[in-house]
């Protein structure tokens, strides 16, 4: 039950910004700041924002904005505990200001959006530091506002994000993880089509989930469907509008090596390795293992760059499953040089990490080949 709540909420934290679009100037401030803020131009974008709050210092747009900074600017936020605390205040400022619009006034879209972004982001927090217990909490407060936004698409475009990660999740959710299916009555019935489409919309409709909802589309195409070359398209819009921006590369490389397109994800490995991020790089020797494994068949060199992956970080929320690529990788390799009892041990160790459909299917196979 928590895994299903967090899980469908963790992605629908997003900002709407409906009634600050009747003043061109917040407008033009708040888009301008988010194409700073997804092109990693972090002091501009803080310039950006502290403008809206200043101008509306109580509306709970500038704080949202503010925290969703700091979540990329200081990624993983776990490695940063001052601006962990910052990033909990503007996000408890947030819901604040929006639940006080909402007791004011129920017909408030925006004030239902601010509620679902705040909650969203302040459960997944949770959950990342196994705070399981708050997580809940936030997300089933997140639910009644929710409910509101799936109702409201059509007045509403930029409800069409949430709106489309809540129906294909919850499908898809309770499929992969059948102890949690007696527990669905309690959520609206959800269409995984719909959700689909709804992402595709949120794209074309909305102004300031449309890199969201793009990103989205290609992490599910690739973690629930089994299909990254479906992701490339949206992958590449991201990575052309923004090439700094550390996790779009990084996604665009996952898929590019996971689709089989080795040559076209050296650019954005290079990218990754440049960055600095200790995250980045170890997915970077990943993506570079895989290609030396599948392409080159230069095991020694895979079995290295694998061995190296191992001694990288890894985050909860877009590297765990390539950490769990990784340890996948060396139990081929074990296995290739007769090992055996090595390679199903690390088959088995990358069950703590695989998450994603294939790389699920995969582990399953390679502990049943190597168990026997």
């Amino acid at each position: 039950m928590r895994k299903l709540l967090v899980g469908i909420f963790l992605l629908t934290s997003l900002p709407s910004f409906s009634q600050l679009l009747q003043d061109a100037q917040a407008k033009a401030l708040i888009s301008q700041g988010l194409d700073h803020l997804y092109a990693y131009d972090f002091k501009e974008s803080m310039d950006d924002f502290n403008a809206v709050k200043a101008k509306y210092p109580k509306n709970p747009a500038g704080y949202l904005l503010s925290a969703m900074q700091l979540e990329k600017q200081y990624f993983p936020l776990n490695d940063h505990p001052a601006q962990s605390r910052a990033y909990l205040a503007f996000l408890e400022l947030t819901y604040s200001l929006a639940s006080e619009a909402y007791e004011r006034n129920h017909n408030d879209q925006e004030a239902v959006f601010f509620c679902i972004s705040s909650l969203g982001f302040l459960a997944a927090y949770e959950n990342d530091y196994q705070n399981y217990v708050k997580a809940v909490n936030y997300t089933r407060k997140a639910y009644a506002h929710l409910k509101i936004g799936l109702r409201n698409t059509e007045r509403q475009p930029e409800f069409l994000y949430s709106a489309g990660i809540y129906n294909y999740y919850r499908i898809v959710y309770p499929e992969l993880h059948s102890v949690i299916r007696p527990f669905m009555v309690f959520f609206e019935d959800g269409n995984k089509r719909l959700g689909l489409s709804q992402l595709e919309a949120a794209i074309r409709k909305s102004t300031f989930v449309k890199n969201e909802s793009t990103f989205y589309l290609a992490y599910v195409y690739n973690k629930y469907e089994g299909t990254p070359s479906k992701g490339l398209p949206y992958s590449e819009i991201l990575v052309t509008k923004y090439p700094e921006n550390h996790l779009f590369n990084m996604q665009r490389a996952e898929l590019l090596t996971l689709a089989g397109q080795y040559e076209a994800a050296e650019e954005f490995i290079q990218k990754l390795e440049k960055s600095k991020s200790a995250y980045m790089m170890g997915a970077a020797h990943v993506f570079r293992g895989m290609r030396e494994e599948f392409e080159k068949k230069r095991y020694n060199v895979a079995e290295a760059h694998y061995g190296k992956a191992m001694q990288h970080p890894w985050e909860e929320r877009f590297t765990k499953d390539i950490h769990g690529l990784a340890l996948m990788g060396i139990a081929r390799i074990e296995n290739r040089k007769g090992n055996r009892a090595k390679a199903l041990n690390w088959a088995r160790k990358a069950a703590e990490f695989v998450e994603y459909k294939n790389s699920i299917e995969e582990q399953k196979r390679l502990v049943n080949a190597y168990g026997k």
